[in-house]
């Protein structure tokens, strides 16, 4: 649907398990889609009193106090939290670069039992986790530092050794090529919000 005029909606940007303290399912049970509604909390038994009150007042100050309320009402700690946290530090570290086993290792789980909570509560196994983080790391040198202009700097910076891989990383994600891609989009502002203009 075309959506015309002025929207009034709101975007939480949660960090990789952010949402899993705030929801009661897994998060694969959730969101098994690449895309999707999320209606987990409709029912809430909360939500229907929060949503009336949110966008009842303009003031942001009191949106901000109602959505705190919310989520606060909702929070629980995550199973196993510790050790996920700890293994997406470890998968983003790319100056160690560990393996799926080694990572598993560490945090004391076989390498099966780790890749099943993994993308039991991430909704993706650490192989893809890591793909995706390397693919935002590329982005931050390329569209926010300004010493990484050069493609095969951004790249080699990212851990891609192979520049044929650099490549079709991107195209796996993006559909288009790194400079094709990189000529296409825009940052917005100061802050790490990126647009992609599609020609019509």
């Amino acid at each position: 649907a075309n959506l015309r005029g002025k929207l009034d909606k709101v975007t939480i940007v949660f960090k990789p398990l952010g949402l899993n303290h705030f929801v009661r399912r897994p998060f694969s049970a959730i969101c098994p889609n690449d895309s999707q509604l999320f209606i987990e909390w409709n029912e809430a038994e909360s939500y229907p009193t929060f949503l009336d009150d949110f966008y009842a007042t303009d003031d942001q100050a009191k949106r901000c106090d109602l959505l705190e309320d919310f989520l606060l009402s909702l929070h629980r700690p995550i199973e196993n939290g510790v050790k996920l946290q700890n293994a997406i530090s470890l998968l983003i570290d790319f100056e160690k670069a560990l393996s799926i086993e080694e990572i598993a290792c560490a945090i004391g789980l076989t390498t099966r039992t780790f890749n099943r909570l993994f993308r039991d509560n991430l909704g993706i196994s650490p192989i893809g986790f890591r793909k995706i983080a390397r693919f935002r790391h590329s982005l931050n040198f390329k569209l926010f530092d300004e010493q990484f202009k050069r493609l095969t700097d951004v790249a080699y910076n990212s851990n891609f050794y192979d520049q044929s891989y650099f490549i079709s990383i991107y195209k796996k994600m993006t559909g288009s090529n790194p400079k094709m891609f990189f000529e296409e989009v825009e940052r917005v502002g100061a802050d790490k919000l990126l647009f992609q203009f599609l020609k019509s």
